[in-house]
């Protein structure tokens, strides 16, 4: 079993793996996607597999090994504390970290980051704990500028962490959420909401974002500062728009991407 030795960097914890004394940090392969198995809430067994892609990382972060087996989606690696861990995939690489100021899904994402990873998305980190629930959206905003597309999906939603300006297509009636996932989003400005953002700040517990519709085909989202969660449900595309770990498009009106 091997096991790594922190350092810190700007997003957290950089993964420096130790086995017999050797520091390895060589990149094996390069992947653009990772898909992250965390212990929550079982996916579809349709969703996990439209997301297993060839050039794609499967991390499963301790007890997410599981979910794998379920479905039958052999991970890459296991990471974490290893305190869930079933003991499926004796045949798979598992790095071990006691570490308890990090919680495994922190450790998946420091994994994939010095693997070179851009985008990642992230399965079963949501379910009947709620507080595992919101300390995953935290590290969500832990980790918002060491990946190009934090993607977190379940059975019914997906969400992430936009950056302004930010376009995706939608369709008429289609749910659209914001949430101010650190305080407060300032200035937000929106285009093709039913309930238009001209300017206003969204501010936790005393401004709601939540439930509100796409009005057409596309929505573009602007805002000056914050971490701002954009919430929307699943649809038949969802799982193949994710495979890339993309939740539509930042950048100007016209280059909408499926949501």
């Amino acid at each position: 079993m091997l096991q790594y030795s922190p350092r810190q960097d700007g997003y957290g914890t950089v993964l420096r793996l130790h086995k017999k004394g050797l520091i390895l940090t060589e990149r094996t392969q390069t992947y653009r996607h990772a898909l992250v198995l965390c212990d929550g809430e079982k996916p579809s067994v349709e969703q996990l597999h439209a997301l297993r892609m060839e050039d794609t990382l499967v991390i499963a972060a301790d007890g997410g090994g599981n979910i794998g087996k379920d479905w039958e989606i052999r991970p890459d690696l296991i990471i974490g504390d290893l305190d869930s861990d079933d003991g499926s995939w004796p045949d798979v690489k598992r790095l071990y970290d006691p570490d308890q100021d990090t919680n495994d899904l922190e450790k998946a994402l420091d994994y994939a980051h010095v693997q070179g990873v851009s985008r990642i998305t992230i399965i079963g980190g949501t379910g009947e704990r709620l507080d595992h629930t919101l300390k995953n959206l935290s590290v969500m905003v832990r980790y918002k500028e060491a990946f190009e597309g934090l993607v977190l999906l379940d059975n019914y939603m997906k969400a992430r962490l936009i950056s302004s300006p930010f376009t995706m297509s939608t369709w008429t009636g289609m749910k659209v959420s914001l949430v101010a996932a650190s305080g407060k989003v300032t200035g937000i400005v929106s285009e093709g909401l039913l309930y238009p953002w001209s300017g206003q700040d969204l501010i936790v517990g005393h401004y709601d974002g939540t439930s509100n519709q796409a009005t057409g085909e596309q929505v573009t989202l602007r805002f000056e500062e914050g971490d701002l969660l954009l919430i929307v449900p699943l649809d038949g595309q969802s799982c193949r728009v994710a495979q890339d770990g993309q939740l539509g498009h930042d950048g100007p009106p016209g280059h909408a991407e499926q949501p």
